[in-house]
């Protein structure tokens, strides 16, 4: 492994071993090229949300989230030619540690050479944050030329669109509102308003949960660039390099 960081060292060793990644494949949907990866923890015995709320209890949740972090980029030299790795980050962890001077600088100098290769995801807690320290995260990793994505975006609100406003890379549609989404209207008008938020923002769509062939042809008819789903390919420890679509 290329990459080693000392940073929260002992705190961190109590996760040795104890969770991997796994890396789901993000698809052109016009296409079918594999445009990048989410990343994505696991564990043999306990959920990756039970993990984190535990740690959050504890007050570990960002050596816990550098932990993580640290696992998933392993894959980064694998990465082909226009190829990103999406790396999930707890909004604690942008607030606290991603600032000059702290371990998140560190971080992003580390991985300097694959700058253009990562794009950090704000996690779902994103949207109960404060709104000026996360455009400040934001500007800072965006400092040294990385990307960022909205994660689990499943409504339209006035915080939503705040948060739109930073003008993500990447808008990715929670999963409850693709799943099914060929034969549900409301869903549907929901989906339309995202596409057209990210169209001003001028951020890319990533439609997340994509299972069947009609809800495939349903966002595909929207507009939406991108899917990650079950449909093209589950979370696994090697990367998909290619993929085969199921005829369903």
């Amino acid at each position: 492994m290329p990459f080693h960081f000392d940073f929260f060292k002992k705190q961190r060793e109590a996760y040795r071993g104890m969770v991997y990644s796994v890396y789901q494949p993000i698809v052109d949907i016009a296409t079918g090229d594999v445009i990048g990866y989410e990343a994505l923890i696991r564990s043999g015995d306990k959920m990756p949300a039970e993990m984190f709320h535990k740690s959050y209890e504890n007050g570990t949740v960002i050596p816990f989230d550098f932990h993580c972090l640290e696992s998933s980029i392993k894959v980064l030299p694998e990465l082909h030619e226009g190829q990103c790795l999406f790396l999930n980050i707890e909004p604690l962890t942008l607030e606290k540690a991603f600032s000059k001077g702290k371990e998140g600088e560190e971080f992003l100098k580390g991985l300097k050479a694959y700058s253009g290769k990562v794009v950090f995801e704000l996690t779902e807690g994103v949207k109960k944050s404060d709104f000026a320290f996360i455009r400040r995260g934001v500007e800072f990793i965006r400092a040294f030329g990385y990307r960022f994505a909205l994660d689990d975006i499943d409504d339209i609100s006035v915080k939503t669109s705040q948060l739109a406003s930073l003008k993500p890379d990447f808008l990715k549609i929670d999963l409850q509102l693709v799943q099914g989404i060929a034969s549900n209207y409301l869903n549907q008008q929901i989906v339309r308003e995202m596409v057209h938020m990210g169209r001003v923002n001028g951020s890319e769509m990533v439609a997340e949960g994509v299972e069947h062939k009609s809800d495939l042809e349903f966002i595909r008819n929207m507009g939406i660039r991108y899917g990650q789903g079950f449909f093209f390919a589950k979370p696994a420890k090697e990367l998909v390099l290619s993929l085969q679509w199921p005829k369903e």
